[in-house]
């Protein structure tokens, strides 16, 4: 922007969707927005603000943006609360919270998309030695030669995929789920996610929102008993799907990654999806 490279704080995930209804919705970082927008091949032209779109009432409802979003007195206390007393002061004053250039962060992403129609190109990648054709990533140039580069979050094939639950995250490390070739995850087109945890079928609702995915009523549809590991592996995983059910992610036909959302990435836990075929 302006001949500058600006780069997403690590906190938050600025995301923008075309719709059905004539408008584009997303969130500029912290702040969700809304407009009226004309779609053609290869332009966007976006007008005036409408109501933005309602966040999933789900229950429990989205975390609180103090998660994603917090106030810099919220985030050092929670690093500090995080440590204990003989490493407190060195490592609170190396992540000094990021506000400021948050609310800067924000203003630049939302200057991008009012500076006159923008143009929708492609950016094609770089091909690996001895690897397959490149591909292209989409990306948005204004009238003044601002350029932004999208990533795809949810690609359609998310909804033709059988998934295992491969690994559980947790902070900086992961752990292989034993029972992974027993497990199966299949999200469907009408939000709902139906497969086997490990021993019993189960069944969810699930409401994608930009970057984050929520869950909700996870149930298991049989009751079988199995292996004493597929047991213990099926309780881990419906415990967390009924106690964390909102989760940042990235997620393709290639795969799918989920971190809960919390204010400090090292202390957060997740999950990781790969395709049936994989295994």
């Amino acid at each position: 922007m302006d001949g500058q490279e600006v780069h997403q704080s690590e906190i938050v995930s600025p995301w923008i969707e075309f719709r059905d209804d004539g408008t584009v919705a997303g969130d500029y970082g912290c702040t969700p927005f809304r407009v009226k927008a004309e779609l053609a091949s290869t332009t966007l032209t976006l007008g005036e603000d409408v109501s933005v779109l309602p966040a999933p009432s789900a229950t429990p409802a989205p975390p609180d943006k103090s998660a994603s979003c917090p106030e810099p007195e919220m985030q050092q206390n929670d690093i500090a609360n995080s440590m204990g007393p003989d490493e407190q002061k060195p490592k609170a004053e190396d992540r000094t919270p990021r506000s400021p250039e948050l609310k800067d962060f924000e203003a630049k992403v939302k200057e991008f998309f009012h500076r006159g129609q923008l143009e929708i190109t492609e950016k094609k990648l770089k091909r690996q030695p001895g690897g397959p054709p490149p591909g292209s990533v989409p990306q948005l140039r204004n009238e003044h030669g601002d350029v932004a580069t999208l990533e795809i979050v949810r690609s359609p094939g998310i909804f033709d995929t059988k998934f295992h639950l491969d690994e559980w995250e947790a902070y900086d490390s992961g752990d292989n789920v034993k029972s992974a070739k027993d497990t199966s995850f299949e999200f469907h087109r009408d939000g709902t996610v139906t497969g086997k945890l490990g021993c019993n079928d189960f069944t969810a609702k699930v409401f994608f929102n930009g970057s984050h995915v929520f869950f909700r009523d996870t149930q298991l549809t049989t009751h079988r008993t199995c292996a004493a590991q597929n047991m213990a592996d099926e309780a881990s995983a419906l415990e967390k799907l009924q106690r964390s059910l909102n989760y940042r992610y990235t997620g393709n036909s290639a795969g799918i990654y989920m971190r809960d959302d919390h204010s400090s990435q090292d202390r957060a836990t997740g999950l990781a999806f790969r395709p049936a075929t994989d295994q």
